[in-house]
C-alpha cells in the first residue's frame, strides 16, 4: 500500500505534462526568450523593434500583407500568445493566429536573447540564429 503513492502521483504529473503537450502545438514557446515575461503575475512581451526597412515601408503608407505558404513565416509573440507574421514585427494587418500543425511553412523565429532580436530557424536556441538587423536569414524574403 506504501507504494500506491508515488506510482500516483508520478501518474498524476504525466497527465498533466500530456495534457499540456496536447493543448498546445509543438514549439509554440520558444524557451528562453527573453521578450516574454511574468511580472506580477501577468505575461508581459516586449515587441520586437522594426527596422529600418519596416519603418521606410510603413512610412510610405504601406502595410503588411499576412504571411502566406509559399512566402514563409516569422513566429513572433504578441500580447496573447504567438501569432504568425509576414515581417519580423508585430503589425495588426501582416500577422495572423499561428498555423503550426497545420500549414506546412517555412517559420523563423523573432526572439530576444542575451539582449539581442534575434531570427532563429527552429524553436530551439542555435548557432544558426542571426540578428535582425542583417536582414531575412537563410534565403527567407526579406521582412519588409
Amino acid at each position: 500500500m506504501k507504494h500506491r503513492i508515488p506510482v500516483v502521483i508520478v501518474s498524476i504529473a504525466l497527465s498533466l505534462a500530456t495534457h499540456r503537450a496536447l493543448a498546445e502545438p509543438a514549439g509554440a514557446v520558444f524557451p528562453g526568450n527573453e521578450a516574454v515575461r511574468i511580472v506580477n503575475g501577468k505575461r508581459v512581451v516586449e515587441a520586437p523593434p522594426l527596422t529600418k526597412g519596416a519603418q521606410a515601408f510603413l512610412k510610405a503608407g504601406n502595410k503588411f500583407p499576412p504571411p502566406t505558404s509559399n512566402g514563409g513565416a516569422f513566429m513572433v509573440e504578441g500580447a496573447d500568445g504567438l501569432l504568425e507574421c509576414s515581417s519580423g514585427a508585430l503589425s495588426d494587418t501582416g500577422c495572423i493566429q499561428p498555423t503550426l500543425g497545420k500549414t506546412k511553412v517555412r517559420r523563423f523565429w523573432t526572439v530576444k536573447l542575451r539582449g539581442v532580436w534575434l531570427y532563429c530557424p527552429s524553436r530551439e536556441q542555435s548557432n544558426k540564429c542571426e540578428p535582425t538587423s542583417a536582414g531575412a536569414p537563410g534565403g527567407m524574403p526579406a521582412p519588409e
